[in-house]
């Protein structure tokens, strides 16, 4: 289901054409046009790079990080549709293309490209997202966007999803991917979410690897895995939010048992707890069992401390990061990252590097 086409700097006009003339798309109630980009810089210590002879210094790297577009429609009362491209790395892409059945009363149906239900953070969108980046753990084992069908509804103050997905048609691989959240307490917008999500994956012998950079998108990726032909991939995750006022507490712990096709297993595991503290004022939104943009205009404070452990491999890495973002207004926010990663190796030296990030944010 993914195009890719290297024409970023047209799409990116386009998206300017297209931002101009919002106000006349949303003139009709059943269309809606909406998009956002996002700038990133990055500075960090040349020891987050692969190449042992930069013994010292910094690397910087200016990109354009994300670029969306999406179209949304009723197309009438029971179906709903969304077509969504992504701009980055000098590619077009697919991003979402599906159509949602709202007929039921006990569940909705979504055929097409989408987001697996699996992982808080990986669900929440990353104009929403706390740091500038997710964890480690969720870019290495929460599912993204996958080619499949599937039912999702709420009973009472309990949310569900499950669906059978092909990650990669081309290549055999399938996945039944299932979320289950609880909201056991809430007194207007404060309240507490718990959930857990499983992922059971075949791969017919394609291959898989960790293949991760620090949390610091543009640096290399230090904490590499075997490469595996896998079998099958069973994961499973925990998770917790809870909003109090001005302040946000998210935490997630997953684990995964790759089985290859010689029959040998690999496990891995990690997490994050991280938080947010609406400085200027307002709260953090919540709705489908997903975190919300700030509801005002502002100043917040983050912060995240996150590990992923790979243990066949005898590797680790940890992340200690400390963040402040300012919401201007619902199109623009700034977001600056301080993060400080180590990483391990058996048989070798704890490395360790210092980066900064920084974004600037627009939505239309």
């Amino acid at each position: 289901m993914t195009r890719k086409i290297t024409l970023t700097n047209v799409a990116i006009a386009v998206i300017g054409c297209f931002a101009s003339q919002v106000s006349f798309a949303k003139t009709y109630d059943d269309i809606d046009l909406s998009g956002y980009i996002m700038l990133d810089y990055d500075k960090f210590d040349t020891s987050l790079l692969e190449d042992s002879s930069l013994a010292s210094g910094s690397e910087n790297n200016f990109e354009i990080r994300r670029a969306r577009l999406s179209l949304k429609s009723d197309i009438d009362d029971n179906w709903k549709s969304k077509f969504q491209l992504g701009f980055a790395n000098d590619e077009v892409e697919i991003k979402d293309a599906y159509l949602t059945y709202t007929g039921w009363s006990f569940a909705e149906l979504t055929i097409g490209q989408q987001k697996e239900s699996f992982g808080l953070e990986k669900r929440t969108s990353s104009r929403n997202t706390l740091m500038i980046e997710r964890s480690m753990i969720s870019e290495a084992f929460s599912p993204g966007r996958s080619l499949g069908v599937s039912l999702s509804g709420e009973v009472a103050s309990i949310n569900w999803q499950l669906g059978y997905y092909e990650p990669d048609p081309d290549e055999s691989t399938s996945a039944v991917t299932g979320r289950l959240t609880w909201v056991p307490w809430q007194q207007d917008t404060n309240l507490l979410h718990v959930g857990v999500a499983f992922s059971e994956r075949k791969y017919d012998g394609n291959e898989f690897r960790v293949n991760e950079p620090l949390e610091v998108y543009t640096a290399d990726s230090l904490l590499e895995g075997d490469k595996i032909n896998a079998d099958s991939l069973s994961q499973q995750g925990v998770e917790l939010l809870w909003l109090k006022d001005k302040l946000t507490v998210m935490a997630e712990w997953q684990q995964a048992e790759i089985t290859s096709i010689e029959n040998t297993t690999h496990d891995y595991d990690g997490g994050y707890v991280q938080f947010g503290y609406q400085v200027s004022g307002g709260y953090r939104k919540y709705k489908n069992a997903k975190l919300g943009a700030s509801s005002q205009p502002g100043w917040e404070i983050t912060g995240r401390y996150s590990l992923l452990n790979l243990k066949q491999e005898n590797q680790d890495a940890k992340s200690y990061a400390i963040g402040v973002n300012y919401t201007v207004n619902k199109n623009i926010k700034f977001m600056a990252d301080y993060i400080k990663a180590e990483y391990f190796e058996a048989g070798g030296e704890i490395t360790s590097g210092d980066a900064i990030s920084l974004r600037f944010q627009y939505s239309f």
